[in-house]
């Protein structure tokens, strides 16, 4: 695996470079039932328009910035500790290793959903973990 640095300069030249030479595709008599542009002169996609019957325009919000919170189930809150020792053993529950169980679950994630709230979380993504291997 290696890193590449990149020079922000550098990267915001490409970048106003690729935007310069963005082109619409033609408007096409034939794709007008597919097609969200209604602008038959349109050279570039900033040039696009359309208007559609029963459509009610809703304008984007002024701030799109909301604070979102990702977190692993498992590594979260244990809410039911009783759920911890799937397999009746006592080394697959460890929550001071990366390498087994935490016992987070979605019980612990409701419990904690009035802290989140309080924290400015606003939105939430829960990725949950099936199975969890140890690498012994």
């Amino acid at each position: 695996m290696f890193a590449v640095a990149f020079d922000t300069p550098i990267v915001l030249v490409v970048v106003a470079l690729l935007l310069t030479i963005a082109k619409a595709l033609p408007y096409d008599e034939q794709q007008v039932p597919w097609n969200l542009n209604q602008n038959q002169h349109a050279s570039n996609p900033t040039e696009y328009w359309g208007e559609w019957e029963g459509h009610q325009y809703h304008p984007s919000p002024t701030n799109w910035r909301i604070p979102f919170y990702a977190l692993t189930l498992d590594r979260f809150t244990d809410g039911d500790p009783t759920n911890n020792e799937a397999n009746g053993t006592v080394f697959e529950h460890n929550w001071q290793s990366n390498q087994f169980r935490f016992g987070g679950d979605l019980r612990g994630a409701q419990q904690s959903l009035e802290y989140l709230h309080g924290s400015g979380i606003r939105a939430s993504m829960y990725k949950v973990i099936l199975k969890s291997f140890g690498t012994g």
